[in-house]
């Protein structure tokens, strides 16, 4: 196991990480066991990062995880057989936290971050696994939609694509899923190229090289897709922080991530 994590960007072991780390917790937001039971297989050596000193990433994924499991509960509330489509999914656990019994989902991502989803989760039968770039057009005929509601979620992958991939993956969407509906993670526009100020990321090699201000971009990337939504995550995130780190709100949602939500 511990070879083949060499193949998972530690973005991905980071974010399982944190919802391992949640479900130890007394004040456990997501009750994530699914992911406390995959990080115990991996048998880091080590902990990913301090929670003290990485407390903005903590409770930043945890803010925007629960934000992601609201919007997803309320779209499955209004359509109960939609089918979900998590692009980038990594190691996410989102299905057995906002599942109800009737939708279908699906994870797409590159072959290897899906053969080791595949040791660390049981086969489920609403459950799909696609090993696949999602910039890939491979993926598309994987989708049986049949007619039912499809919403496509996305977190933390485009802040790691060009502005023309992104582009190019948007005109995937529109090219062959007319009618579904899009949630997007993004960073704000002004932290790309920046990742260095980052509390945790800025120790990876990774780097943010698209980003927003108010969602509206992926209009103008795209005159397809209709924005319907934009989400901060600075309001759940700090409903989570304790004591005096709650006066740099402002700041934080300035530069924070948001959720941008679509009509394709």
């Amino acid at each position: 196991m511990k070879d083949d994590l060499s193949y998972i960007s530690k973005t991905a072991l980071l974010t399982l990480y944190v919802r391992a780390k949640d479900y130890e917790s007394n004040r456990s937001v997501l009750h994530d066991e699914q992911s406390w039971r995959a990080y115990r297989q991996i048998k880091p050596t080590e902990d990913l990062f301090s929670v003290h000193k990485g407390w903005k990433s903590y409770y930043g994924i945890l803010g925007r995880a629960r934000v992601f499991d609201q919007e997803i509960t309320k779209f499955i509330h209004q359509y109960h057989n939609a089918i979900i489509v998590s692009l980038g999914s990594g190691l996410d656990t989102e299905f057995y936290r906002v599942d109800n019994g009737h939708i279908d989902w699906y994870n797409i991502d590159f072959p290897n971050v899906i053969k080791i989803r595949e040791e660390l989760f049981e086969e489920h039968p609403r459950v799909h696994n696609i090993g696949a770039s999602i910039l890939d057009q491979a993926w598309i005929k994987e989708i049986k939609r049949d007619n039912r509601p499809l919403l496509f979620i996305s977190e933390g992958v485009l802040m790691y694509l060009s502005e023309s991939d992104v582009q190019k993956f948007l005109y995937i969407l529109t090219d062959h899923f007319k009618g579904s509906t899009a949630y997007f993670d993004f960073v704000y526009r002004g932290l790309v190229g920046r990742v260095k100020r980052h509390d945790i990321l800025r120790d990876m090699s990774v780097e943010f090289t698209f980003g927003v201000k108010d969602g509206s971009e992926i209009c103008t990337l795209n005159p397809n897709i209709k924005q319907i939504g934009l989400i901060n995550f600075t309001s759940s995130m700090m409903s989570l922080v304790p004591g005096f780190k709650k006066i740099m709100y402002p700041i934080i949602y300035l530069l924070n991530n948001r959720m941008g939500q679509y009509e394709i």
